[in-house]
């Protein structure tokens, strides 16, 4: 492969990956470098591609086992185990709830979903794959990446269910208040 056309495939898809690789780490420096590693290892080897859409695929593919590969290591077990036991001190997303923009919230809410949704949810509502393609660059069966979207989708609701039931709380006690200062 020669220099221009890394470049290129670089340049078109560093967005892609680096996506992809934030949704599965949530953190900036790993998706920094799983992306780097993913176009280190397509500079390397430079395989052929047959297609568009078989690099798109090589490239998720490699995203995704390059940031399994970063969790499989024996400190990250131990980060890992620490957000079970701590959830919410995750760096990625700061600021208040009301400072968020809607897109913003509802990354932050997929973030907050365990890791082995991110991913199926990111490359299914973003990338817009269907669940057999899915399936395939993932190595997994159609039915676990339906359970699996299922139950991120359920996860997502009972989060969203939960904020309008705090936001609504919370706009009747501002009326309360306001009705009462007025009196």
């Amino acid at each position: 492969m020669d220099n221009e056309r890394y470049n290129e495939i670089v340049t078109t898809y560093s967005p892609m990956v680096y996506r992809i690789a934030l949704h599965d780490c949530r953190n900036h420096a790993d998706a920094e470098d799983v992306m780097q590693n993913v176009f280190l290892r397509l500079y390397r080897f430079a395989p052929e591609f047959q297609s568009v859409e078989h690099l798109r695929r090589w490239l998720i593919q490699v995203t995704v086992r390059e940031s399994r590969r970063l969790f499989a290591k024996p400190f990250r077990k131990r980060e890992a185990l620490l957000e079970e036991l701590h959830p919410g001190t995750d760096t990625l997303v700061s600021g208040s709830p009301a400072d968020l923009t809607t897109e913003e919230g509802v990354l932050a809410d997929v973030l907050l979903l365990p890791r082995k949704y991110r991913v199926v949810i990111y490359l299914y509502y973003y990338e817009e794959y269907s669940i057999r393609e899915i399936a395939g660059m993932l190595g997994k069966k159609e039915s676990t990446i339906q359970t699996q979207l299922a139950r991120a989708r359920k996860k997502l609701k009972q989060t969203w269910e939960m904020a309008d039931g705090k936001e609504r709380l919370r706009y009747e006690s501002d009326r309360r208040v306001q009705r009462n200062g007025n009196l």
